[in-house]
């Protein structure tokens, strides 16, 4: 691993190739609640004997008009803020590892505010030891993305800009395939390597190695949040007997509970991870996002996976099965998160087994054959009729009848569309003294997530504010006008629009396409096709989010997004506006 970073709770460790010195930058995070100071962050980043350690230190900011004071949920809000300033800060540094010093105590104060606040099941299974940065969705960089770039700056020399290079290569990425049709990777991974570790033996280690341990004086106040409060029972030993004693002390009842559910939860996502690489996808189409896919058929009789007790069955499987049908959705939803608990009736749908019936039998089963989960709607095509025959080479796990189209739901007319606002791009400082006109160069511009599925980049070299929006029928009319009656050779280049609306977007999908337009509304680009209007003034690029497909995928049925390289130096004629200014 190229670089590591360590926070607890707010604490960055990068480590950095130097000529002197251990290589370790260490940078707090500092966050106030008015007069709740959190000046530990700077004592821990203060200045070490051997000069080994150098510090900087992130400030919080505050959206302007909130007092901190007064919010109910200061404690979350705070965190959400800190992981968020990490995340930015890593991606800046280039780091792509956080180390967070949580430890066994932790683990048991988030158990017992779980269990207050009405977590059951897998809701009390603690911490996990390894994940994506929390609270960053939509962070270039931080939340699963970064890894086919990096950031620039205005001022930023050649030679930063090179070492930028150098790291981003260095990133580990995924297979050459997945950076070739389009797809992002990377972002900031945390973990959590001292979650077996109690608080009271991680003390004394540091008292034998002569190294203060050092807390926030906050957490000593109950009434700041319900951690605090349970931290206040625990040193007044007022915590029920059932939860095990002590919460710094053995591992008690409750963290055996926790090792329990654990296990349970990871038995069954290893079980819908076979499962799931048993899975044929048909085609994925990146200009749209939509799937289709053939399921495995699995059955306690039939499955390779199943070695419990039969009688275990008809508990699990509906379990595992709404894991096999998340990662599914995984790939096409707009949300980063989808509940298990919402997917019972996709799963009991998708999984006709769950009857016991046998594949020919299957037609008259009076299933849900058109459903919506997680924003996506699913349809069941059935092979025979769609001319999406069953491989003569498919395993015979696989549903030998049907197969499963997955496409973005439709925007709902009573909630606010996707959108994201795109300012005037401002080019770099130019030479004035110069004798002659000089191109006009611009930065780079930032990713924008758009529906939760696109990296955008846009570089707006107009006068006017543009938006990404999705189309819509009235946008797609007027752009229908526009083509055909402005531009050269209009009608033929409509019909090849049509054409690949067609294919990529069929029926109601089109309208879930990302849409760049001007402020009369008007359709300039539609990146996922490729199409943009002519005598555009605008650059753009476009990446389809981090996803994970089977192993055994052919990259030939994944249909790539349209490549195209941002454009950061520009003829002056194009950007004339910008001169007066």
């Amino acid at each position: 691993m190229r670089s590591l970073s360590i926070i607890k709770p707010g604490q960055i460790v990068q480590k950095r190739r130097g000529k002197s010195g251990s290589g370790y930058t260490n940078s707090s995070v500092r966050q106030s609640r008015e007069h709740i100071s959190y000046d530990y962050s700077y004592k821990r980043s203060g200045p070490n004997k051997d000069n080994s350690l150098r510090s900087t230190v992130l400030t919080l900011e505050w959206p302007p008009g909130v007092t901190p004071s007064n919010l109910s949920n200061f404690e979350t809000e705070a965190r959400r803020l800190r992981y968020q300033a990490l995340g930015k800060a890593c991606h800046n540094a280039n780091i792509p590892s956080l180390l967070l010093g949580h430890h066994e105590s932790d683990v048991k104060e988030t158990l017992i505010m779980r269990l207050i606040e009405g977590y059951r099941g897998e809701g009390l299974r603690g911490m996990p030891l390894d994940s994506d940065i929390p609270d960053c969705q939509g962070i270039y960089g931080a939340y699963q993305s970064g890894g086919c770039g990096y950031t620039t700056t205005q001022n930023e020399s050649a030679k930063a800009l090179a070492l930028k290079r150098k790291r981003a290569d260095e990133m580990l990425p995924p297979p050459k395939e997945y950076r070739e049709k389009g797809f992002e990777f990377g972002g900031v991974r945390i973990y959590r390597p001292l979650l077996k570790f109690r608080k009271d033996l991680l003390k004394q280690t540091l008292i034998q190695a002569k190294v203060p341990w050092v807390e926030d004086s906050t957490n000593q106040d109950p009434t700041v949040s319900i951690r605090n409060a349970i931290r206040f029972l625990n040193r007044e030993n007022l915590l029920p007997r059932a939860l095990g004693g002590s919460i710094d002390g053995n591992s008690g009842t409750i963290m055996m509970a926790a090792n329990n559910v654990r296990r349970r939860y990871e038995e069954r996502n290893d079980f819908a991870d076979c499962l799931f690489q048993e899975c044929d996808i048909v085609s994925f189409d990146s200009r749209s996002g939509s799937l289709e896919v053939r399921i495995p058929v699995f059955t306690a009789s039939n499955s390779r996976f199943w070695s419990r007790p039969r009688d275990r069955w008809t508990f699990e499987r509906e379990h595992i099965g709404a894991r096999l049908v998340r990662r599914l959705l995984q790939l096409v939803t707009p949300h980063d998160h989808i509940s298990l608990q919402s997917l019972e009736t996709a799963t009991k749908s998708m999984f006709f087994d769950f009857k016991d019936f046998l594949p020919g039998d299957r037609k008259n089963y009076p299933a849900i054959s058109d459903f919506t989960a997680g924003s996506v709607h699913c349809k069941r095509l059935d092979s025979s009729n769609e001319g999406l025959r069953p491989k003569s080479d498919a395993p015979y796990e696989l549903d030998p009848a049907y197969t499963w189209r997955l496409t973005r739901q439709p925007y709902q007319l009573n909630l606010p569309e996707p959108g994201c606002s795109i300012p005037p791009s401002r080019p770099l400082p130019q030479n004035l003294n110069a004798k002659k006109q000089t191109p006009i160069r611009y930065p780079e511009p930032p990713w924008q997530l758009w529906d939760g599925r696109y990296w955008i980049q846009i570089i707006n070299s107009t006068s006017k504010t543009l938006r990404i929006c999705p189309l819509t029928e009235d946008r797609f009319l007027r752009l229908k006008a526009t083509v055909k009656t402005k531009d050269s050779n209009g009608s033929k280049r409509f019909a090849i629009l049509r054409k690949a609306l067609k294919a990529a977007a069929p029926g109601l999908s089109r309208f879930t396409l990302p849409a760049i337009i001007d402020e009369n509304d008007d359709v300039l680009v539609l990146p996922t096709l490729g199409f943009e209007v002519e005598g555009l003034t605008i650059d753009w690029r476009i990446r389809y989010r981090r996803v994970t497909f089977p192993d055994n995928i052919k990259m030939e049925v994944v249909i790539a997004l349209p490549e195209k390289e941002l454009k950061l130096v520009k003829p002056p004629a194009i950007t004339a506006h910008h001169q007066g200014k």
